[in-house]
């Protein structure tokens, strides 16, 4: 039994905070050995202090110190607001956070106090305990105050020798190697290094001073750094592909490599997309018009959408796609750029279907036509939400005949014991997938954000009156509702942002449990030949968990170099891919799967989803 209690001591033990631990026990050692050090000191507390006095001194001085304390903790509060965003994972309001800042400081003022800034160090312990919510801050200050108040003699005690080392250790791990390695790959890492050593030498608003210069200063540099090459073919024509921005400072390098040109040459200008100021574009407008009169032919292009004039006048070559839609397929802008032109939909779905039939049909007709004449043998059902975010194929790394995907709202499995909420078109894809296709796998996968969630965290189902068809359908989710009260679904590796993604996750294990309902699902799973998934996509941080039952928790899925993410491999040795050549390989599905599994309902097991 010793090691039972040991066990349940240990555990009772780790619920204790690490840094509380930490200066408990250096502050014990001191009190101890009675070691001189330096301890925190706090001022005793004056009655005449909250009487409000105006500051003495030059007014320019007055106006530097309040400009320096303004710059200095804005600059401290919105950096570890913007850290502590990227921890918890969500977006909050910056100007909300400076106007709650400002009315602090003027309170704060007001009574004699110091001035207020947000502190990256105390946020971070705060969320790593459990914080999430407003009322987290409020009661770190309602701790802060009874503190001051009530343990002035054990604070005092408290040598800076423990509160400088838990500065440091929480301040190391809020490091990130892996933005590093973005930053470094983006060519950005001398601003992160000068900025970081500026902050240690000299403090937060130098640092970011001297950062923001470097910043300035190696735009400036790569604005300079643009290049020209300039290619002759084996028929006479001429490429002239740009690099970097074209700006003043290029336009002798650029007007060079133009003039050596022979005239009457066809010539293609390829730019490569960036910045193009006035100056660049006066130098190619009139070379154009002067090597056109010369009786040359020029167009010009962008790398990144072929079919597209560089021209000033924006004039689309012969040949291109026809129409003023100037918005290609699978571009950042397609949901943002397209819509403030109020181009109708139906164009951009044709386009897109153009763009298609143009670029990708080659390269895949060999695949669909085998799969045309062999029919399809997906070896997972995939059933998801119908959310338009959410693109299967594109998080799965999967291409066609790979996955037998079922969508609907709120990615819901409806229970046949649920009175007037069964629905047979979820339930017939399941048994067609389970008994005819004979699948071995499926997943059912939720996302972030779920409108249905919502819906069922507000009541939609639950209105008076005659029930809509969404409210009908939502009742399929009672269910997930009441085992998000009895038994929520969990992160691994990171709390849940609110209430509507904690839903989200239980509504995942809770349609795994309707699944089992299914008997051509049950009678699979307990032969091992069925395995059943729950994964939860997140749409900020583009990252994938998946449930492990035997934990109750879901788990990032991470990268694994030249390991396929999904069950159904194409190669033993990559990613599944969608170019003519790849041919399903069952063998290094199954080789590559044999080790990961995730238990299901009664702890059968089954070969599926690679995590």
């Amino acid at each position: 039994r010793l090691p039972g209690r040991a066990g349940e001591f240990g555990a009772r033990l780790a619920k204790v905070p690490g840094p509380l631990a930490g200066v408990a026990l250096a502050t014990a050692l001191a009190f101890a050995l009675d070691l001189r050090l330096a301890h925190i000191e706090l001022p005793a507390w004056r009655p005449q202090a909250l009487l409000p006095a105006l500051p003495h001194g030059p007014a320019l001085g007055l106006l530097a110190a309040v400009l320096t304390v303004t710059a200095v903790a804005s600059v401290e509060s919105l950096l570890s607001a913007v850290a502590i965003d990227r921890m918890s994972r969500r977006t909050g309001d910056l100007d909300r956070e400076l106007r709650g800042q400002g009315l602090a400081n003027l309170v704060s003022g007001l009574v004699g106090g110091l001035p207020v800034a947000g502190g990256a160090v105390r946020s971070t312990a705060n969320v790593r305990a459990g914080g999430r919510t407003r009322w987290a801050s409020v009661l770190h200050g309602v701790w802060v105050l009874t503190a001051a108040l009530a343990l002035t003699g054990g604070l005092r005690r408290i040598p800076l020798a423990a509160l400088a080392a838990l500065v440091l250790v929480v301040g190391l791990q809020m490091v990130s190697f892996a933005h590093i390695r973005k930053v470094h790959r983006h060519r950005e890492f001398p601003v992160y290094l000068v900025t970081v050593l500026g902050v240690v030498a000299g403090g937060v608003l130098w640092g970011v001073a001297i950062g923001s210069g470097t910043a300035v200063l190696l735009a400036l540099y790569r604005l300079t750094r643009a290049h020209v090459d300039v290619g002759t073919g084996p028929d006479g024509t001429v490429t002239v592909q740009t690099h970097g921005p074209l700006t003043f400072t290029t336009v002798p390098r650029l007007s060079r490599a133009l003039a050596g040109i022979p005239a009457g040459a066809e010539v293609t200008v390829i730019h490569d997309g960036s910045f193009l100021d006035h100056a660049a574009y006066e130098t190619l407008h009139t070379w154009r018009a002067g090597h056109q009169n010369a009786g040359g032919r020029v167009s010009m292009v962008t790398r990144r959408q072929d079919d597209e004039v560089l021209d000033p006048d924006g004039t689309v070559r012969a040949g291109s796609s026809p129409g003023p839609h100037r918005c290609r397929a699978w571009t950042p802008w397609v949901g943002h750029h397209c819509i403030e032109q109020q181009e109708d939909p139906h164009d951009r779905l044709l386009d897109g279907v153009r763009v298609f039939q143009l670029h990708t049909a080659p390269l895949i007709r060999p695949e669909l036509a085998r799969l045309a004449r062999e029919g399809q043998t997906p070896s997972q059902l995939f059933l998801t939400c119908a959310d338009s975010r959410m693109v299967t194929s594109m998080i799965t790394n999967s291409g066609p005949g790979d996955l037998f995907t079922v969508r609907n709202v709120g990615n819901l499995v409806p229970a046949p014991h649920e009175p007037g909420a069964a629905d047979d078109s979820v339930a017939a894809a399941v048994q067609y997938a389970v008994e005819v296709l004979e699948v071995r796998s499926i997943t059912v996968c939720g996302h972030s954000g779920c409108g249905a969630m919502k819906a069922l965290l507000d009541g939609v189902h639950e209105h008076p009156g005659p029930p809509t068809p969404l409210a009908r359908w939502l009742r399929n989710g009672r269910g997930s509702l009441d085992r998000l009260r009895r038994v929520p679904a969990e992160f691994a590796a990171r709390p849940a942002v609110d209430v509507v993604e904690q839903l989200c996750i239980t509504n995942v294990v809770q349609q795994l449990d309707q699944l089992m309902a299914n008997p051509a699902v049950e009678r699979r799973v307990e032969e091992g030949t069925l395995r059943l998934v729950g994964m939860y996509f997140d749409f900020a941080t583009a990252q994938a968990y998946v449930l492990d039952r035997a934990a109750g928790t879901f788990s990032p899925v991470e990268a694994r170099t030249g390991k396929p993410t999904t069950g159904t491999a194409r190669h033993a040795e990559g990613p599944i891919g969608t170019g003519p050549d790849v041919r399903p390989n069952t063998a290094s599905a199954e080789r590559v799967n044999v080790d990961d599994r995730v238990p299901v309902e009664g702890g059968e097991e089954g070969p599926g989803l690679a995590a």
